[in-house]
């Protein structure tokens, strides 16, 4: 099946195509998803077998509007419609206690549940025609760099997935993924903050983590080229000759490498170009993949996770 247009009609077939079971790719504002059914455990295997996905890293549930966390938790409280208020539709991912009946294997076996509501057009008139929650992790295989447009998607998955074609992802990260399993965590920074996020609710742990929690995507080794990838000074930078590498910089220009890409100076555009860079340098069959070393500040802390697990140590 060709990529498809974001037509009521194609719409609707895809609708159709995740109340059979089937899985859909779709855009969101962060990266593309493989959505299915929530609660149809057979599509939910379908996505994890797809993306050879490890069974305990759980999908997020996505959903039209704040007023369907009630088929999927009973903990619904104050606060959490305090952050759904200020922040959804958008890139914040909350984690709850889940309903007992959403099924286990939608959450990575847990007794918790990942909700987000998306703000892209396409995901939402695919939510509201299907009538209920989405679950779905990155389109991708697992491990490899998130896909941020409909022909990501196709190269890995080729032609027989319906790929609902939403554009160029805006955010380019995955979502900010916040616990409120007790004291209010970060578990995976995104475009989101936690200055924004302790603006609204107080003060907000962040916890960095290399092991798989309760959030996707907090592996040791994710979004990952399959090139061996290093992060540089700028000093190594701009000293660097190597023509059989690929050199990400924000600064410096390299002595010499065999290709280069500027990379734009401020996070929120990083963020936007970083998996689409890196795939360009990971198709080009390199010998390395140089990335320098982004500032080490709060603003920049999605794109250092994200740089933190793709690189190899």
């Amino acid at each position: 099946m060709p990529i498809l247009e974001p037509t009521n009609e194609n719409i609707e077939l895809s609708a159709h195509a995740l109340r059979q079971g089937k899985p859909v790719a779709f855009a969101t504002e962060t990266v593309y998803g493989l959505g299915c059914d929530t609660f149809n455990t057979i599509a939910i295997e379908r996505v994890y077998v797809m993306k050879n996905r490890p069974m305990d890293n759980p999908m997020i549930a996505h959903i039209l509007e704040s007023s369907w966390v009630a088929r999927l938790t009973n903990s619904w409280d104050a606060m959490c419609e305090s952050l759904a208020e200020a922040f959804w539709p958008g890139p914040l991912t909350l984690v709850v206690r889940k309903h007992e009946r959403v099924p286990a294997e939608a959450c990575g076996g847990r007794e918790t549940i990942a909700i987000r509501c998306p703000a892209n057009s396409v995901a939402r008139k695919l939510l509201l025609t299907f009538g209920g929650p989405v679950s779905a992790p990155s389109a991708n295989r697992s491990g490899y760099i998130s896909p941020t447009s409909a022909e990501h998607v196709e190269s890995e998955f080729g032609s027989d997935l319906s790929i609902l074609d939403g554009g160029i992802c805006e955010e380019g990260i995955e979502s900010t993924v916040l616990s409120l399993i007790s004291e209010p965590t970060i578990l995976r920074p995104g475009t989101i903050s936690r200055k924004q996020i302790e603006q609204v609710i107080g003060p907000v742990l962040q916890k960095p983590t290399h092991v798989q929690s309760e959030s996707p995507g907090t592996s040791a080794v994710h979004y990952a080229p399959s090139t061996p990838t290093k992060l540089k000074s700028r000093e190594e930078v701009a000293t660097l000759q190597d023509p059989e590498c690929f050199v990400l910089s924000i600064h410096e220009t390299p002595a010499l490498c065999g290709h280069h890409i500027k990379m734009p100076s401020s996070p929120k555009q990083y963020g936007a170009v970083l998996y689409s860079s890196l795939r360009e340098a990971d198709s080009k069959k390199v010998s390395a993949i140089m990335i320098e070393q982004p500032p080490i500040e709060t603003s920049w802390d999605a794109i250092n996770d994200r740089l933190s697990r793709c690189t190899t140590k």
